[in-house]
C-alpha cells in the first residue's frame, strides 16, 4: 500500500513538474527575458565611417575656393552615396553652386555681345535662358539693351525633378545636380501614395507682389513676388504663399518664397519637369 501511494507521488510529481516546466519556458522565461533586455544598455549605433570624409569636405569648404568645394563634395558623396551625411552635403553642393551662378561675371565664355535687332526675347530663346535670368544677372533696370552691349547669357539647361519618397524638390543644370529644396507641404494623402513617373513641360509663370499686383519679369518687384509654376501634371504644381488666409492655397507643392522665387527665375518656359 505505502509503496503504491509513493508510486502515486512520484508520477504526480513528475506530471506537475513536467506542466511547471512547460509553463516555465513558454511564459515566465520570455518574460525574465524580455525584462532583462529592457533593462540592458542600449548599445551604440554603428558609426558611419563616412563622418570623417565629411569633416574632410567641411575643411575644404573652409580653407579653399566654391569651386574646390563643390569637387569635393561631389566625390564624397560618389564614394558615399548612402552617408548619413548626403542631405546635408547636397545642401552645401547647391548652396554653393547658386552663389557661383548668381555672383558671375561677364566672360567671353558667358556673355554675348546684343548685335542690332537683338532684344531680351531674342537672346532668351538662343540661350534657353530666362528673360527675367538675363535681367537678374545683368541687374538690369529695364529691357532696354543696345548694340554693343555685353550681357551675360550663355547656353544652358535647367530641368526640375519632384522626388516622390523623398519629397524634395532636386533642380537639375545640364544634366547635373544642381540645388535640392525641401517643400513647405507635399500633396496627397499621408502615407504619400507612389504615382507613376511622369514628365512635362513648364507651360506657366505667374508672380504677385505683397499687394497682389503682378509685377513685370523685369521690373525688380518680380524677384521677392510670390510665384507660382504650373504643368501638366495633376497636383504638382510649385507655389509660394504670402502667408495672407485671405488668399486660399493653390494645390501643389508649396516652398518658401525665397526657394520659390529662385526657382522661378531659373527655370524657363518649356524646361522639363519630372515626377519621380
Amino acid at each position: 500500500m505505502i509503496l503504491r501511494i509513493l508510486i502515486i507521488l512520484v508520477l504526480a510529481g513528475a506530471i506537475f513538474g513536467g506542466a511547471y516546466l512547460a509553463v516555465y519556458e513558454l511564459y515566465i522565461q520570455p518574460e525574465v527575458e524580455l525584462k532583462t533586455d529592457k533593462q540592458a544598455p542600449r548599445p551604440e549605433p554603428p558609426v558611419d565611417p563616412s563622418i570623417a570624409d565629411f569633416k574632410d569636405c567641411l575643411e575644404v569648404r573652409q580653407t579653399r575656393s566654391p569651386e574646390e568645394a563643390v569637387a569635393a563634395m561631389e566625390r564624397f558623396l560618389q564614394v558615399n552615396p548612402a552617408s548619413s551625411k548626403r542631405d546635408e552635403a547636397r545642401a552645401i553642393i547647391g548652396e554653393l553652386n547658386s552663389g557661383l551662378f548668381f555672383s558671375a561675371k561677364p566672360t567671353e565664355e558667358n556673355a554675348v555681345i546684343v548685335k542690332r535687332g537683338d532684344s531680351l526675347a531674342r537672346i532668351s530663346s538662343h540661350t534657353k535662358m530666362s528673360v527675367e535670368l538675363i535681367v537678374y544677372l545683368n541687374k538690369l533696370q529695364n529691357d532696354n539693351i543696345h548694340p554693343g552691349q555685353r550681357l551675360i547669357a550663355f547656353p544652358t539647361d535647367f530641368r526640375l525633378s519632384l522626388k516622390q519618397k523623398e519629397q524634395k524638390v532636386v533642380l537639375m543644370r545640364d544634366g547635373k545636380f544642381f540645388r535640392q529644396y525641401s517643400p513647405l507641404s507635399w500633396p496627397g494623402k499621408k502615407p504619400p501614395v507612389i504615382l507613376p513617373k511622369q514628365t512635362a513641360r513648364v507651360v506657366e509663370k505667374t508672380a504677385v507682389t505683397e499687394k497682389g499686383i503682378p509685377p513685370k519679369p523685369i521690373s525688380q518687384e518680380y524677384f521677392g513676388a510670390f510665384h507660382t509654376i504650373g504643368f501638366p501634371i495633376p497636383g504638382h504644381s510649385l507655389f509660394s504663399h504670402s502667408g495672407d488666409t485671405s488668399r486660399p492655397l493653390p494645390s501643389g507643392i508649396q516652398l518658401a518664397p525665397a526657394d520659390m522665387s529662385e526657382i522661378a527665375v531659373l527655370l524657363p518656359k518649356g524646361a522639363q519637369v519630372t515626377l519621380e
